[in-house]
């Protein structure tokens, strides 16, 4: 075989392998997928749309349930305003001390400057031992337990992009070993808190 044959069947050869090389997809290597944060809107929310929005800004959460919301509740008419340790939040307690147990105690919380989503971080979640999707008066909404203490029952309810309505009950009193009648009860406290805030102008 002649020299310039030679060479021609190199050159050949070397190209079939970079042709190979360039159109074949290497399979040690996944494909990429672009991860976007959480949104109000999209449908990577883990909660689902809320039907609108409701500003919490400037509400005095001590006015979030009426006298007569109170009595339904079997809450004193007593409302002890605070603020938050947590987030810098408005705050107000309420509940009871009397009839037969259990009584309960409830602070409601204003958050606004805090999605809800934060609630599905691991941070978060971490200490946590339930976290459930609810509905309150048609919003989406979470019901979730804590790890330390297991009679804590808090609601949360999407109301706005980074505000949310926040509602801890408690037992007033001594402690049970269940989240059960808690979580009902802070259900009953935040539906008719959703109540007033949806009956604001």
């Amino acid at each position: 075989m002649t020299r310039r044959p030679l060479l021609l069947m190199i050159c050949l050869a070397l190209l079939v392998s970079v042709s190979a090389c360039d159109s074949g997809t290497p399979q040690d290597t996944p494909p990429t997928t672009a991860i976007s944060a959480p949104t109000t809107t999209g449908t990577s929310r883990p909660l689902p749309p809320r039907p609108r929005d409701i500003s919490l800004k400037g509400v005095d959460p001590c006015r979030v349930l009426t006298d007569q919301q109170l009595e339904q509740l079997r809450y004193s008419k007593t409302r002890l305003p605070d603020t938050g340790n947590r987030l810098g939040e408005a705050q107000c307690s309420v509940g009871n001390t009397f009839g037969s147990p259990p009584n309960y105690g409830s602070l409601i919380s204003l958050i606004v400057n805090e999605d809800i989503t934060e609630w599905f971080t691991p941070d978060r979640q971490a200490g946590l031992s339930a976290t459930n999707k609810i509905d309150i008066a048609g919003f989406p909404a979470l019901e979730v337990t804590g790890k330390q203490l297991k009679d804590d029952c808090q609601v949360l309810v999407d109301v706005a992009n980074g505000e949310y309505l926040d509602i801890l009950s408690s037992p007033r009193g001594e402690r049970g070993t269940s989240p059960e009648p808690f979580c009902a009860e802070a259900r009953r406290v935040a539906e008719l808190a959703m109540q007033t805030l949806l009956s604001r102008k």
